[in-house]
């Protein structure tokens, strides 16, 4: 337990390679495995990419998850198996759901390899439900300018997917589940305890919970049906929802029953998952292999 008593637990980055660079992964963790459905979040960021370098993740399987793709600075061109292709810019949303099987990739736009550009955000995947995990696959974009934005007292919240914060995003979700950004310029907002599961990343700047300073892109759990207060000035994170039960995860694939992920396994070795159309060559093999 933090010394704030709002805060049950702090969880710091560790780097991992993802593509052609390196992010700071949050979730899992051994100590906390997921926050409501919230089963992976990494921190993509802040980099200045120079020119002729890019962001580069191969075509890729998932199962049993949506990921959702949140940028704060930058953008990327995602394509998947569904066949959606779609530039995410800053403040937009991207939601692809896994169910039964998906192949995507994510690049740097090619108007920005030759040139110096930002790339920040946040790309978590979200544990889907029993009777949604071996679905249909499915991709959906909500863009900046459509994402639900309030403010008051020196806080900006913009409601990225599901509901939270008094408002309903148009990406509502696969469960009841919140994933919103705060910005706080020498401002405060009170957190609610609408789901049962939240915590609070520091994006940038000075993020207090209840006067507890985090780290920058470091994690706190938040008790269950607290009602802290977040303030300072900079950039934070709300993630949380309802907890969809246990979730075993091996590499990219996520599901309540190992012998799907075993099955995945052999699909993508075999090539059996759908293809991205014009961009699935080349792709990532299994680890180990």
């Amino acid at each position: 337990m933090s010394d704030a008593a709002a805060i049950e637990l702090l969880i710091d980055p560790r780097e991992r390679p993802v593509g052609s660079g390196t992010v700071r992964r949050l979730l899992p963790w051994r100590r906390r495995r997921m926050v409501g459905p919230f089963v992976f979040a990494d921190v993509m960021g802040p980099e200045t990419m120079g020119p002729g370098k890019g962001m580069d993740v191969d075509a890729h399987p998932h199962v049993g998850l949506s990921t959702v793709t949140y940028l704060l600075r930058g953008r990327a061109v995602h394509r998947d198996s569904t066949g959606a292709v779609q530039v995410i810019d800053p403040g937009a949303v991207n939601w692809m759901t896994a169910g039964a099987g998906v192949t995507h990739t994510e690049r740097s736009h090619e108007d920005d390899r030759p040139v110096s550009f930002d790339m920040f955000g946040l790309q978590t995947w979200v544990a889907l439900p029993d009777d949604a995990e071996d679905g249909p696959a499915a991709f959906e974009h909500c863009a900046a300018d459509q994402v639900p934005t309030e403010s008051a007292n020196g806080a900006t919240v913009r409601l990225a997917v599901g509901t939270g914060f008094g408002q309903r995003a148009p990406i509502v979700g696969s469960s009841p589940l919140v994933l919103g950004e705060i910005t706080l310029a020498d401002g405060s907002i009170r957190l609610d305890a609408e789901h049962a599961e939240r915590a609070v990343i520091a994006m940038s700047g000075d993020v207090f919970v209840d006067g507890h300073r985090l780290d920058v892109v470091q994690l706190a759990v938040l008790a269950p049906g607290s009602r802290p207060t977040l303030s300072g000035t900079g950039t934070a994170m709300v993630l949380g929802g309802e907890p969809v039960g246990e979730r075993f995860i091996w590499w990219n694939f996520v599901h309540s029953d190992r012998e799907v992920i075993d099955d995945a396994k052999r699909r993508w070795r075999q090539q059996e998952f759908p293809l991205v159309p014009g961009d699935h060559d080349p792709w990532v093999p299994l680890p180990g292999e």
